[in-house]
Order: C-alpha cells, then sequence, then structure tokens
C-alpha cells in the first residue's frame, strides 16, 4: 500500500540520530523489564495476559516530537449511556473530551453492510474500511484482515518511525493485529485476555516510552453488560473504571506532553459497536446496535459532527452521522500523511480538518446491470469541481453541488465486477468499494431495418410514424388520453388512459395484416390492474368482445398474463396464452404472423421473468385472409371498435405504458428480437 500515500509533515514520525540509535539497546532492556510487571509485551495468546518481551528499542525521549496518537476503544460503552453518564458527571475524563455520536455497521442493504460485531467493528475502526474490503463479518476468528491498519500506514508513510504498540482485552483483537505484528509494522501487542488494568498498565508505559500510536482496548463494559445489563451497578461501575483508565492515560499524555513541548498528542476514545436495550451484542442491523461514538481532544468540524449530540433514533437520522471509518482518515491527517487520491482505499474521511469532502456514499445498478450511479451528501460548501474517480483515473469532473453521477462507460465483457470510486470534493478523497454483475449491451442488428413499415417512437407528441405509412392519435382529436411518461431509454413514451380514452392507429394504404407475412413488436409496461379475467386489449383490429371475430388482438388478462389472439369469425379462432410480465417493468412484446405457412409465433422478453416464447405454431382454424379484422384500424387501449368495454361487462378501463412501436413485412427472428431488448436502445438510432 505504499503506493496509496504521500508523506506530508512527518518529521514527528521519523527517527532518531545514530546516538539515539547507540542507546535503543539500552532503553530495550530497561522497557522489557517494566513491562514484564504486568504481563509483558508479546505475541497474541488466549488465557493470561502474555509475558513474552517482543517490544522493539524505543526512540530516545528527549528527541521526540511531532504528531501522536493515542487511540482507546471500550467494548459495550454505549453512546447513550455514555451520554447520560457524562450529563449526571458520572465519567469526568470522557466529558473532558469532544463527544459525539457515530455510526457503524456500514449500510444494511448495500455492498458495504456488516453485522454489529466485535470483530467487524473493530476492523473498521483500525483500517478506515468496511467489510467489503477489510473481509471480517463475524466474530470467529477464521478470517484475515484484507486491508491495510492504520499501524500500516503510517509505518508506510514515514520508514523507519516511532514505536507503534496495542495493549488489548477482548478476544477479537489479538487474531486482527497477528498480521501486523507479524509484518513489523506493530512493534508491541499484549493480549490482556479480559483483563482491563493490564491494557492501562501497558499502555500508560507505551506513552510514558515515546510510543508513536498506543492502541488501548476495554472490554469490561460489555462483560458487564452482558452479565446484567444496564439497569444493575455493576455496569455502571464498570463505566466509571474505564473513565479512571482513562483518566491515567490522559495524566499519561498530559506528562509526555510538559515533558516533551514538541508533541502534539491527537487521542481518540471509540466503541466497537452499539447494544440492544438488554445489553447484549446480536446481529440485527437495528439503529441501537449502529450507534457508536467518539470522544476527542481535538476540536472537529461542525459540518461534519456535533459536539453533545442526541442519540440518533432514525436509521436516517444514523446515516447523517460521522462513521467508524472516519478513524483511521482523522489519524492520517493528524500525522500529516497527504493521501493520493488515485490509489486511497479508505471509506471515511478526517474529522478534524478545516475542509470537508462528501460524506454517505452510496451505489445503485442500473435495471440492465449496464450503469453504476453513485449518490453523496455535500456537508459543507465547495470551492471547486468535484472529481469522480473509477480505480484511480479521473473519470468525471461536475459542479460543486452536484450529488449524484451515473457511470455507464464500461468497455468489458459481462461478469462480476468491484470498482474502487473515489470522490474528490475540497480536495479531499473518500472511496466507495462497488459491485456490479455487470451485463454487456449487444448491438442492434442493422437488419431490423429491412421490411420495417411502421415505426413510432412515441418520444415527442404529435406522434409520427418514420415510414409515413401509418397515423396514431385520439380517436376523436379533442379528447386525448396520451402524455408522455419516462421510457427506458432515457427518452419519453406514450402514457395511454383509456378512462379519459384510447387510440387509433390506422394505415394510410394496405395495413399491416393483409401482409403474407408480418411481425407486430412494442415495449409495454402496466401495473396490472387493468388484467382482469375479462382482459382489456393492447392492441386489436377486431371486435373484441370474442376472440372468434376476424381479426387479431393482443391483450392484458389477470395476473399480468398476455394473451395473442387470431380470429377469422364463426367462432374460429387460434391463441397463444400463458405468458406474463412484471408489473411496472417495461416488457417486449411480439407478435409474428406467418400467413403462408399458416404458422404464428408469440414472444414476451421480461426483465424479470426472462424471455418466454411460443414458435411456429400452427394456425389450425383461422382463416388468414381475415385477419385484416374490422379493416379500420387498430386501437390502442381498445379493440378496433373504439367501445371493448362497453361491449364487455367487467372490463377495465386504464393506463398502459408504449413504447417504441414497430411493424415490419416479415417475420423476425428471435436473435433479432433479442438484440432489440439486449440493446437497450430504440431502434431509432438505427436511423429508420
Amino acid at each position: 500500500m505504499a503506493g496509496n500515500l504521500a508523506p506530508g509533515r512527518l518529521a514527528g514520525w521519523l527517527s532518531g540520530t545514530a546516538r539515539a540509535r547507540a542507546l535503543a539497546g539500552t532503553v530495550a532492556v530497561m522497557l522489557a523489564a517494566t513491562l514484564a510487571g504486568c504481563g509483558g509485551d508479546g505475541s497474541a495468546t488466549s488465557g493470561a495476559p502474555n509475558d513474552t518481551d517482543t517490544s522493539k528499542p524505543a526512540p530516545e525521549p528527549d528527541r521526540a516530537s511531532g504528531a501522536r496518537v493515542l487511540l482507546v476503544g471500550v467494548d459495550g460503552a454505549t453512546y447513550a449511556q455514555v451520554q447520560g453518564a457524562v450529563l449526571r458527571r458520572e465519567l469526568p475524563n470522557l466529558a473532558s473530551l469532544n463527544l459525539v455520536p457515530t455510526a457503524t455497521g456500514g449500510m444494511p442493504g448495500t455492498i458495504t453492510a456488516q453485522p454489529p460485531l466485535d470483530a467487524p467493528s473493530w476492523a473498521t475502526v483500525l483500517t478506515g474500511a468496511w467489510a467489503n474490503r477489510h473481509g471480517i463479518d463475524d466474530d470467529t476468528g477464521s478470517t484475515a484482515l484484507r486491508a491495510p491498519t492504520v499501524f500500516h500506514y503510517l509505518r508506510t508513510a514515514a520508514k523507519p518511525g516511532l514505536q507503534q504498540g496495542a495493549a488489548v482485552s477482548a478476544p477479537a483483537l489479538p487474531g486482527l493485529l497477528k498480521t501486523d505484528q507479524d509484518a513489523g509494522v506493530l512493534d508491541t501487542l499484549v493480549d490482556c485476555a479480559g483483563v482491563d488494568r493490564c491494557v492501562t498498565q501497558n499502555a500508560v508505559r507505551q506513552v510514558q516510552s515515546g510510543y508513536g500510536v498506543v492502541f488501548a482496548q476495554y472490554s469490561a463494559p460489555a462483560q458487564a453488560a452482558q452479565a446484567g445489563g444496564f439497569g444493575n451497578g455493576a455496569y455502571a461501575a464498570a463505566l466509571g473504571e474505564t473513565d479512571q483508565a482513562l483518566g491515567e492515560l490522559l495524566a499519561a499524555v498530559a506528562a509526555r506532553r510538559q515533558a516533551q513541548p514538541g508533541e502534539d498528542w491527537l487521542v481518540l476514545v471509540t466503541t466497537s459497536h452499539g447494544l440492544d436495550a438488554t445489553g447484549a451484542t446480536t446481529t440485527v442491523p437495528t439503529v441501537e446496535n449502529r450507534t457508536a461514538f467518539l470522544a476527542t481532544n481535538k476540536t472537529l468540524n461542525s459540518a461534519l459532527a456535533r459536539t453533545g449530540a442526541a442519540a440518533p433514533d432514525t436509521p436516517a437520522d444514523l446515516s447523517a452521522l460521522p462513521t467508524e471509518a472516519d478513524i483511521v482518515p482523522t489519524v492520517l491527517a493528524h500525522a500529516g500523511v497527504a493521501l493520493d487520491p488515485a490509489a486511497t482505499r479508505l471509506d471515511g474521511s478526517a474529522l478534524t480538518t478545516a475542509t470537508a469532502g462528501v460524506r454517505a456514499i452510496g451505489a445503485s445498478i442500473s435495471q440492465y446491470n449496464d450503469a453504476i450511479t453513485l449518490t453523496w451528501q455535500n456537508p459543507s460548501p465547495a470551492y471547486g469541481v468535484t472529481r469522480v474517480l473509477r480505480d484511480g483515473v479521473q473519470i468525471a469532473a461536475l459542479g460543486p453541488e452536484v450529488r449524484t453521477f451515473t457511470d455507464k462507460a464500461f468497455d468489458m465483457p459481462t461478469g462480476l465486477y468491484q470498482f474502487n470510486y473515489t470522490l474528490v470534493r475540497n480536495d479531499v478523497p473518500v472511496s466507495y468499494l462497488a459491485q456490479i454483475h455487470y451485463v454487456k449491451p449487444v448491438t442492434l442488428m442493422p437488419s431490423l431495418l429491412t421490411g420495417l413499415a411502421s415505426y413510432f417512437s412515441l418520444d415527442s407528441k404529435p406522434f409520427a410514424d418514420a415510414k409515413n405509412a401509418a397515423t396514431l392519435g385520439p380517436w376523436v382529436a379533442s379528447v386525448d388520453g396520451g402524455t408522455l411518461a419516462a421510457d427506458n431509454f432515457g427518452g419519453q413514451s406514450l402514457q395511454l388512459d383509456s378512462r379519459i380514452d384510447s387510440y387509433l392507429l390506422k394505415y394510410n394504404a394496405a395495413d399491416i395484416a393483409q401482409s403474407p407475412q408480418f411481425t407486430i413488436g412494442l415495449w409495454f409496461r402496466t401495473d396490472c390492474t387493468q388484467g382482469n379475467g375479462t382482459g382489456e386489449p393492447i392492441l386489436s383490429n377486431k371486435n373484441y368482445i370474442s376472440g372468434g371475430n376476424a381479426g387479431i388482438a393482443i391483450a392484458l388478462f389477470g395476473s399480468c398474463e398476455i394473451r395473442f389472439n387470431l380470429g377469422s369469425g364463426s367462432g374460429k379462432r387460434d391463441d397463444i396464452n400463458g405468458m406474463k410480465v412484471s408489473a411496472n417493468q417495461w416488457a417486449y412484446l411480439a407478435l409474428s404472423v406467418d400467413a403462408a405457412a399458416k404458422r404464428f409465433s408469440a414472444y414476451v422478453i421480461d426483465p424479470v421473468l426472462g424471455l418466454q416464447k411460443t414458435e411456429n405454431k400452427a394456425i389450425a382454424n383461422t382463416d388468414v385472409t381475415k385477419l385484416v379484422g374490422l379493416g379500420t384500424g387498430w386501437g390502442v387501449n381498445d379493440d378496433a371498435t373504439h367501445n371493448y368495454v362497453g361491449n364487455n361487462p367487467g372490463a377495465l378501463k386504464g393506463v398502459m405504458g408504449l413504447n417504441d412501436l414497430a411493424m415490419w413485412t416479415r417475420v423476425l427472428t428471435l436473435d433479432e428480437l433479442k438484440t432489440i431488448t439486449g440493446a437497450r436502445q430504440p431502434l431509432s438510432t438505427l436511423n429508420p
């Protein structure tokens, strides 16, 4: 990860002179002897505090200067309980810090969601990333961290650097930190195995010894809540004891600052996650469980966090808060580490800087799985454009108040992909790892222009036939039931309400149904309310009081069923029934008739239900010379009598959506129909 950090004001992280290195061995011996008195420093183990010393020589104290970090974690300290205790003046040391509610758990229902458990939450605190990056989604300890930690970032940005240490109580932490210890970026790791006093003693000594980063993690409040909830004295006592431990740590920091005025200490106190009303840890992503807190000795940007804010009541309240992913960027900003927008992989941003980037990035996938739309919040004004980077490459520059961007400029095969998006606003980069099961659009076949006899794009009124072969409009010019509505291509479509009136499609010369071969195709959308047992025509040139009457009908029936009907009178008919569309989705309907071969085919291609087809069914009963029906044209959301509902008691008037209505004087192949739906482009792009 060296590529994604550029060293900034890093003097405080650099090691001392040759003289300091010569003295380091002596300091190490003294430190080892001191630490052994409280379990020592060593590899993470279970059971009693570890007594194996693996600490490395500390820098010479009188040479120490620059940025330092004390990060304190407290399992079980819920924001509501902490805030209440602070107001009652029971936690004086926490009360001395700026306390704000924060969110954990990512965003439920999205790729960033993670359960409000110890290991995933601490992984976010330490990496500045959600589980889709860091890979920890349970407390089993079976998975190693996939994302770099704050220890890695700081050591990489400033080599060689000050020592970095951790003393932890909860069982989830040693496993999370083992990789850092093995890699040498975490110099000292003490597994206190549930003994919080051990945490305090080791963390104080690390502060006193000139460590650059000290992580102290406590678990007594969580143990007390688990055993007896919030209502007994044990929980309040555990909070009070932890606050006293924090006081010892703050005193050690104050002593260091007095002895070394050049040291600038950032103190952060946080919790892993919230608890339910009984004090238990559960995986349910409730507001209670996903509410954490952050307390700091530094001033917070008021556009990002409000000190002393009330606990959130709703998911919307929670989504507006800072998150645990902001802790690592806050530490890096304090250390003067400049993030490279082209390489950063952090899901949060610093809370203590004067400028603010975007917040609450989210992503949604398009209906056809070929585009990603990013959304975000702008918590403060911007002084320039917002840059959008995908995997380190800028793909857009947006106005300062824009809060959404759709990325569809992909050139790749169909498959599952992840993209790291980084939004840079006010020079602050914030990232989001999006995932898409991309479906590559196909290209409309040029052969679709062959035999195209009539085409209504339905993008603007009055509706015009690109082939000038037919007209389409209200049955009565003064009563127009048609309006324009958004279509499935980013253009317009016909929304036709037969409660006002239906439409008539009429050919200027020979009707399409008189051709030896023909195909009718259109995009169709319905809420299915018209589709009862009596049905309602979508397109029909007959008197549809009887399917056996002469002509053709494509109709909507109950349960979103589409029926295709041919008839020639005297009750003679042929049908293809049983295909379905999804309510409120654009589906493609097609009917092909080969009158010469006396066969017909019907297709429904639905975005949810997929392809449904009946091909080359024999026209066994219908006289194909009668398919022109009444010869008066085609009713749209009606039959050719302009009185389908009146002739059929129980039938319902209502709204239908139609788009890209086309008719061909030949039978289209299934491959041609698939390109119509697969291309997700109107036929007008072929310039008919």
